[in-house]
């Protein structure tokens, strides 16, 4: 495996991303990982290729980043899980040439969030970014030297959730985003565009490799789980092979790497002098902005305008200057004519809305109220009384399992302990986590009107635990989490060809939940 490194990282590498795609190969550790590692390094050229196919054939530059600042935007962590779960189908179905591409594709995606630019922006940011970028590349080798030699060692510990992949990304841009004004302040522009490595001074040399440190050794445990996921789906290992061949053709492509690694560098020299003598006329770059940050400043623009706008609308609808009400006429009531938002205590008017009363006054004009004897609200389509076997997920099999440990009802399944039920089924498949997961399934079933088995599912999966979760939900993020989840293998295997819950369909559900609200006493005022 080392001379092929060699040969990569000497002449095929053109950019960051591939050399994190090959630096990460020698820090996987398990043995399921280096089988998962020979692989790419038999297809290696798709597994570069890949490792760009992001900047450079799907441009979709909103989803290379994570702005922390703007409460987490971007694509990342969503389109890290859909190539993730291709990476799995091609390797599921012994498609490796696929699977190294899909692997590419993914490294680009999980480290782009975890160097600094990608974590914010600025305008000063419009003028910096390629020629920082450009800097790294070139500075690349002294700045991955300058973290192995050094003492820190990176500790990336991946959890065991089902989003695991998005939440490390996530917490990657968090780290990487408290360096982001840093590099802003100590990037040396003039320096830079004359001599790339000399952009950066000491501090920022070292600030980088701690990052180089991070995005290396995150995807190292990226592969070893995809490793140990690849070969639970085909219950046998992943197969190795001989690099003696790949290793020959990689030897023969080095004269035209070397070519392309020069005519690339040459190129990406003049678009900088060219952005750098723009800035220097004007002040400012329109004509050479880099069209990836060009894309992102304007979508990022996009979504500010719009929490603007929803803020600015909550506030206006949120008012107390106006107000609008229908009343019917009462002639036996002597306040009829008073206004009604001057007397009604507003406890008692939302009281009449939710719970069926009527409000009506007293002698001396107190809110009294009366009931309308509205029927009582639905509820979910699943009771507590209900067979454990009409649960969502639990099938007749799975539910004569839950019978031999004494569980029958939907209300014993619920009340029981995930760890404890996970334990006395004795089963390798139902863990405590997937009881758990049942269990959320089932309170939204018993709690939410009209919801499917599959609806619960969804909402389960998009992090949904019960009635009351669902009603604190905000209705765009909501769809989105559960489009998400349905892109995974887990969400797809619920739906069975059928389409993700539309944004129409989870309004109706979180209004059914408003709509069922605690009952409030309506008291006389003193």
């Amino acid at each position: 495996m080392k001379p092929l490194l060699s040969i990569l990282r000497a002449a095929h590498c053109r950019s960051t991303h591939h050399y994190f795609a090959i630096d990460a190969l020698p820090l996987v550790q398990t043995d399921s990982g280096q089988r998962l590692s020979n692989l790419l390094l038999q297809h290696h050229d798709r597994y570069l290729t890949g490792a760009k196919d992001p900047d450079t054939r799907f441009r979709d530059f909103q989803n290379h980043v994570v702005h922390v600042n703007d409460g987490y935007w971007g694509g990342a962590p969503r389109v890290a899980h859909q190539w993730y779960d291709r990476l799995m189908k091609y390797l599921r179905t012994d498609r490796f040439r696929d699977a190294a591409h899909a692997a590419g594709v993914l490294s680009h995606y999980f480290t782009d969030p975890m160097m600094p630019l990608h974590t914010a922006q600025c305008e000063r940011e419009k003028v910096l970014h390629r020629p920082i970028e450009w800097s790294v590349t070139k500075s690349y080798h002294s700045i991955y030297q300058n973290w192995v030699d050094d003492e820190l060692r990176v500790v990336f510990q991946m959890s065991d959730h089902p989003g695991w992949l998005g939440e490390a990304i996530l917490h990657g841009a968090r780290f990487a985003n408290r360096k982001y004004q840093f590099l802003i302040d100590h990037y040396r522009l003039d320096e830079g565009v004359k001599d790339p490595q000399a952009g950066f001074d000491h501090d920022t040399h070292a600030m980088l490799s701690e990052l180089f440190g991070l995005a290396i050794t995150g995807w190292a445990r990226v592969l070893e789980r995809a490793s140990l996921d690849a070969e639970s789906l085909r219950a046998k290992p992943l197969p190795t092979g001989s690099l003696t061949l790949p290793m020959l053709m990689s030897t023969i492509k080095v004269p035209t790497r070397l070519w392309l690694r020069r005519i690339e560098s040459k190129v990406q020299k003049i678009k900088i002098e060219k952005l750098f003598g723009e800035y220097q006329r004007t002040g400012d770059v329109r004509e050479h902005l880099p069209s990836d940050v060009d894309v992102v400043h304007r979508v990022v623009k996009v979504h500010r305008d719009e929490l603007r706008w929803k803020a600015q609308r909550k506030r206006q609808l949120e008012s107390t200057e106006t107000k609008i009400a229908v009343t019917a006429a009462d002639s036996d009531n002597p306040f009829a004519d008073v206004d009604p938002f001057a007397d009604v205590d507003v406890d008692a008017s939302e009281a009449a809305q939710t719970t069926g009363t009527s409000v009506r006054y007293d002698e001396r004009g107190n809110p009294v109220s009366i009931a309308m004897n509205r029927p009582s609200p639905q509820l979910g389509s699943l009771s507590r009384r209900d067979a454990l076997v009409d649960a969502p997920s639990i099938g007749p099999k799975t539910a004569a399992r839950f019978e031999a440990i004494g569980i029958h009802l939907v209300g014993e399944f619920l009340d029981a302990s995930a760890e404890v039920v996970a334990k006395q089924l004795a089963t390798y498949w139902i863990t405590d986590e997937t009881v758990a997961l049942w269990q959320t399934q089932t309170t939204l079933m018993c709690e939410v009107p009209g919801l499917r088995a599959r609806d619960v599912q969804m909402l389960a999966g998009a992090g949904c635990r019960n009635a009351a979760d669902l009603a604190k939900c905000d209705i765009s993020f909501l769809h989105q989490e559960v489009l998400r989840y349905s892109t995974t293998s887990a969400g797809r295997r619920y739906l069975r060809g059928a389409k993700a819950p539309s944004r129409a369909e989870i309004a109706k559900w979180i209004r059914s939940i408003s709509n069922i609200a605690p009952v409030h006493e309506v008291r006389r005022s003193a």
